[in-house]
């Protein structure tokens, strides 16, 4: 093996993206999410967690810069490029060209927030206290529906949910 070959096996690919690509975007917030670029002054909304927007690099990029708290919350959740895009990247390589993978490395999905209910309490206790905090704002909004509709039931998943979150889930 030439030390060329060597060097190019250690060297990650990078992904090039450039700025006008279009990216799949989908809200993980339950609730509205809105966001004006401030640069080019288009707007985007998302109705509630699973609304799915198309924004560009740059657009992200932007957003990233004047208002972090929707990637370090989890409130967006890169998918992918837009169908029809020369696009090859994958939303994991699209979050470490953007520099935002690090706010996703415990990420829940919130359409899979109802397999929480099946964690043990040693589970909840350890996988919780790492979610970022938009997370588990969402996840407790989530909870309380589960408690509500009998999804979760366990009088002692609800405590640890309760102390891992430190709020009180069964209070109105």
């Amino acid at each position: 093996m030439t030390e060329e070959t060597k060097t190019t096996k250690k060297t990650p690919k990078t992904v090039a993206l450039h700025d006008g690509v279009s990216v799949k975007v989908r809200s993980g917030f339950y609730g509205k999410l809105y966001f004006k670029n401030p640069r080019s002054g288009e707007p985007f909304a998302w109705s509630g967690a699973g609304d799915v927007q198309f924004m560009t690099v740059g657009d992200l990029k932007t957003m990233k810069a004047q208002c972090p708290g929707y990637f370090r919350n989890n409130w967006l959740i890169i998918l992918g490029c837009a169908d029809g895009e020369e696009c090859t990247a994958n939303a994991a390589e699209i979050c470490k060209y953007l520099a935002i993978d690090h706010y996703y490395k415990d990420y829940i999905d919130p359409a899979s927030f109802t397999s929480v209910c099946e964690w043990s309490e040693a589970e909840i206790a350890e996988r919780v206290p790492m979610l970022a905090e938009g997370a588990k704002q969402n996840l407790t909004v989530a909870l309380k529906g589960f408690i509500e509709n009998g999804t979760l039931d366990s009088r002692r998943k609800i405590k640890a949910f309760e102390k891992a979150l430190g709020c009180n889930l069964l209070e109105d």
